[in-house]
């Protein structure tokens, strides 16, 4: 059985908040009112349509873990966000995830670990706070730089793994902040379906890596 945190502290050398986490459910688990993992698009107002409602819905019901609950970490998933300013956001953005996944591995060994970006594509962004300052970018060469930090400069496994990642993904969004629809980019600079940061495969490597590592556990 499995379950699944939001902003979960890892306990460890020094402790560190992750964005999501996946866990191990001991069988001997307290009851108790839980959040189910389809909840959470009412609780943070997350817009679907009517597929993604659908396949949502399809999913088994697996059910939040409380800071209470003693548990294992299977997977470790830490998002970030590259929106504008984007050449002055990439040392600080390299370093916010090398110590994500550092950490991870220090607090949790065999769990698997997981960054995951979002980089904006689009010609200008208009900052939040109600100043409406807008942000030009010199698109596609802005976020071009950050999509190739993240699939060339991030360690994984296979190369360093005391601590690299198991699974590495980047999606580019049109996004300006200023009312208008947010949409995925698919071309130039998205990574390519070939490269090891596509989205697809960063999922395709999560599945394998569970089932290697504790599909016979849950």
């Amino acid at each position: 059985m499995i379950g699944f945190g939001i902003n979960h502290v890892m306990v460890g050398p020094i402790n560190k908040t992750l964005d999501l986490v996946v866990t191990v459910v001991p069988s001997a688990r307290r009851t108790g009112r839980r959040f189910a993992f389809h909840e959470l698009v009412e609780r943070y107002g997350i817009p679907l349509n009517e597929e993604e409602r659908s396949a949502l819905s399809s999913l088994p019901v697996f059910l939040e873990d409380t800071s209470e609950d003693v548990f294992e970490v299977a997977i470790a998933l830490e998002a970030k966000a590259c929106m504008t300013e984007h050449l002055k956001s990439i040392p600080r953005l390299h370093a916010e995830i090398l110590a994500t996944g550092y950490l991870a591995k220090k607090a949790a060994p065999r769990c698997i670990t997981v960054s995951y970006s979002l980089v904006n594509g689009a010609d200008s962004f208009t900052s939040p706070g109600g100043k409406g300052k807008i942000n030009r970018h010199n698109q596609p060469e802005d976020a071009r730089r950050v999509v190739a930090m993240i699939g060339t400069a991030l360690p994984l496994v296979r190369d360093t793994k005391d601590f690299g990642f198991d699974a590495i993904g980047t999606t580019v969004v049109e996004c300006r902040n200023d009312g208008s629809p947010v949409t995925v980019m698919s071309v130039f600079p998205a990574p390519r379906t070939t490269d090891h940061h596509h989205y697809e495969r960063m999922i395709r490597t999560i599945c394998s890596e569970y089932r290697s590592r504790f599909h016979q556990r849950s």
